[in-house]
């Protein structure tokens, strides 16, 4: 059956996804309902589901920052944006991050259905494809973890995309994102986020770069989206971090 994880802020909403929608005759398993971005994201780590449906506007994460995660690191996932009138414009946005489709809050359980019907057709198509594509791969499995791990160290401190990497060596996107999880047992793009940060550690410790700044030299270009990683990772603020290590210099 196909893994399902959905979230919205509304209690309402939540309780709809769970009650009244027949999960079973899609070949579907509703497998949690949360209530914030930040929940969500922790469950889709560690659920890897097949289909995530999510508020477009919640605290935080919201809809677009969960897409362009999973766009970066889980591109066979499929997203369907829950969206009310006024963020119609808001939720159109999440389509460049590859969105199957988004559904009006009002018309939920009219919509719904055919929008994971929609995501569930998108599924089996990439499974296909991505079956065809470890056939005709299976004699150099080992020599492409390699060349990932090479343009991965180049690379990591430029703003890299999932389809930079897939291009250069040549292969599709989501077989590239699923090979290397199975083959490393983490997702390609969070061995990047973690190995940014410990290149921050390094500039942190030894410069006087703000954080911005350091951010910057990492590769990530938003400095709010890199402090909020960087202390879910070390546990501290960039600017904690740099306090920490000035202070055991001094003792």
């Amino acid at each position: 059956m196909w893994k399902v994880i959905a979230a919205d802020d509304e209690a309402y909403i939540r309780e709809a996804l769970q009650k009244l929608i027949n999960w079973k005759k899609m070949d579907c398993i509703l497998e949690k309902t949360v209530s914030d971005g930040q929940e969500l994201l922790d469950e889709i780590q560690k659920e890897m589901p097949d289909i995530v449906i999510t508020d477009i506007q919640m605290p935080g994460a919201d809809g677009l920052e969960l897409c362009k995660y999973l766009y970066e690191t889980s591109p066979e996932t499929q997203v369907i944006i829950l969206t009310a009138y006024s963020d119609f414009e808001y939720a159109k946005q999440a389509i460049k991050y590859s969105a199957c489709e988004y559904v009006l809050k009002i018309s939920i359980m009219d919509e719904l259905p055919g929008a994971v019907e929609k995501a569930i057709g998108k599924l089996s198509k990439l499974k296909k494809e991505i079956e065809t594509e470890e056939n005709g791969k299976k004699d150099e499995p080992e020599s492409l973890l390699h060349q990932i791990d090479q343009y991965v160290e180049k690379n990591y401190c430029k703003k890299i995309t999932l389809d930079d990497i897939a291009d250069s060596l040549h292969v599709n996107r989501s077989y590239l994102s699923r090979y290397y999880k199975n083959k490393t047992g983490i997702n390609l793009f969070d061995e990047i986020l973690n190995r940014r940060v410990e290149k921050a550690k390094e500039y942190l410790s030894t410069t006087g770069l703000r954080t911005y700044e350091v951010s910057e030299a990492v590769g990530v270009e938003d400095a709010g989206y890199f402090s909020k990683m960087f202390k879910k990772i070390t546990g501290v603020s960039p600017k904690e971090f740099r306090k920490r290590e000035q202070n055991e210099e001094k003792n």
